[in-house]
């Protein structure tokens, strides 16, 4: 939040409890009326990466100066979704979650959450990395969620890792049973937590006059991808004050299952508990099939962490693909997605008009069904004026509904209020667009210009014209 409050937009925090008693906090830069989406961060990271650049890459920036109510979501662990409504933190059974949990819990309670506060039915979904996971994860075992999803956008998407280029993480998978075990037997839950030291520490060896800052840069190069270029090393003790940000150690056991098997499946807890839990002695893969939503994919040839081809698969598996997007940086890496100079010409350019083009043809898709009903509205008129005519008495007149603010004749139609019961013949109205759907550029619209523009016209239509049009 000063962060946001920082470069001057408006910020607002938000508590959402799960199902099972996880307290998440989520953040905000509102826009009354408009079009909510939510951000989801990756693994050991938190709602601040959308906004650490600034204004000028920060997507969070971006989309809220492009009209849309941007929230950015905290999975359960991470330095701001730490509490729990009767587990402390200091707790091994606070710790014992993965991607799995995220998935089924927290992005559900975060999306019933926002969609309640801003009493719209969808809102967009953009994650990156595991923030991707969780997604499927949601659509997988509540398929019922798909419905109130406008779209998702998948920022190095994450399912089959079996391919991750990493050095560190392929040398970590070969030793993963002794680590689980060793961790276990030391009872360690939670993996580079953000603590006050390491935040003090970043100040001091990564800035700019600090001789160790390419010790800094080169971390995180391990992890991701090198990539020189596009990283401000001047804000590496800024990022690295934020991330890593905490996460269980059983979240880094379930992917680095995930790199040993080749499949994009459930925890695997042993034979015996797989046997009890899941009814089979192999965890199940997780059913891409129902991830019935408009999904775009953005990734990348340097990612350490996301393979092309792993990209490719998911890609085959997903039955609603709108793009799939290799971005043309060869040396794009993993968190270039978030933090790159050019992030926003490379990536989120791309990312904004695929927002629109499915907003448009859902608005177009909603036209073609008001143009249906009109012409049966119609049909209904025609039939009353000649039935009037037959028997020499005056045509009832034509209510002409209105979609309200931030609607559009769909809503009319499509709720049920301009079905023409009662023996009425109806119009349908079309106000301006909503804002949402406005370039910040153009001139705002409000109800005086309707009022003074368009329900005239509307009217003189509805009772003159042979033939109702709708111009949406």
């Amino acid at each position: 939040p000063k962060l946001i409050r920082k470069y001057g937009y408006p910020s607002e925090t938000h508590t959402v409890v799960t199902k099972d008693g996880y307290i998440l906090e989520m953040h905000r830069i509102p826009k009354k009326g408009a079009q909510p989406v939510l951000l989801m961060h990756g693994i050991l990271d938190t709602s601040a990466t959308w906004v650490l650049m600034g204004p000028k890459s920060g997507l969070g920036y971006m989309l809220s100066d492009l009209g849309y109510d941007v929230w950015m979501g905290n999975a359960r662990g991470n330095r701001y979704s730490k509490n729990h409504t009767s587990l402390n933190s200091d707790y091994m059974e606070f710790w014992d979650f993965t991607f799995h949990e995220m998935g089924k819990y927290d992005l559900p309670a975060s999306i019933d959450y926002i969609l309640t506060k801003t009493g719209y039915d969808q809102l967009h979904y953009i994650g990156h990395s595991q923030g991707t996971a969780v997604f499927w994860v949601l659509c997988s075992e509540q398929p019922q969620y798909a419905q109130k999803i406008l779209s998702m956008h998948a920022l190095a998407p994450i399912a089959y890792i079996a391919d991750m280029k990493s050095p560190l993480f392929r040398t970590l998978v070969l030793f993963l049973d002794f680590l689980t075990a060793a961790t276990r037997m030391l009872r360690i839950t939670e993996f580079m937590p953000n603590t006050k030291f390491l935040v003090e520490q970043t100040q001091v060896v990564c800035h700019d006059n600090a001789m160790t800052q390419d010790v800094c840069s080169n971390i995180l190069f391990l992890v991701a991808g090198y990539n020189s270029e596009q990283l401000n090393k001047t804000m590496l003790p800024v990022m690295l004050s934020h991330t890593p940000s905490g996460a269980s150690i059983k979240q880094l056991e379930h992917f680095g299952q995930l790199m040993k098997s080749g499949h994009f499946s459930k925890f695997d807890r042993g034979y015996l508990r797989n046997q009890l839990e899941y009814n089979r002695m192999t965890p199940p893969d997780y059913d891409l099939s129902k991830v019935k939503v408009p999904v775009a994919l953005y990734y990348s040839m340097n990612d350490m962490l996301v393979s092309t081809t792993g990209v490719d698969r998911l890609a085959r598996e997903l039955p609603h693909v709108i793009d799939k997007y290799l971005v043309p940086m060869e040396k794009f890496n993993h968190l270039d997605f978030l933090w790159a100079i050019d992030v926003k010409t490379l990536v989120y350019n791309r990312l904004v008009r695929n927002l629109r083009r499915v907003e448009n043809y859902k608005l177009k898709h909603a036209q073609n069904l008001v143009n249906i009903q009109l012409q049966q509205l119609q049909q209904q008129q025609q039939q009353r004026q000649e039935l009037a005519h037959n028997q020499h008495t005056m045509p009832l007149p034509l209510p002409l509904p209105l979609p309200g603010s931030g609607g559009n004749v769909a809503a009319v139609v499509l709720n049920g209020n301009g079905n023409g019961n009662g023996g009425l013949g109806v119009g349908v109205g079309v106000t301006r667009p909503p804002i949402m759907h406005v370039p910040p550029t153009e001139a705002a619209t409000t109800f005086h210009h309707q009022g003074v523009n368009n329900l005239p016209a509307a009217a003189a239509a509805a009772v003159t014209s042979p033939t109702v049009q709708s111009n949406v």
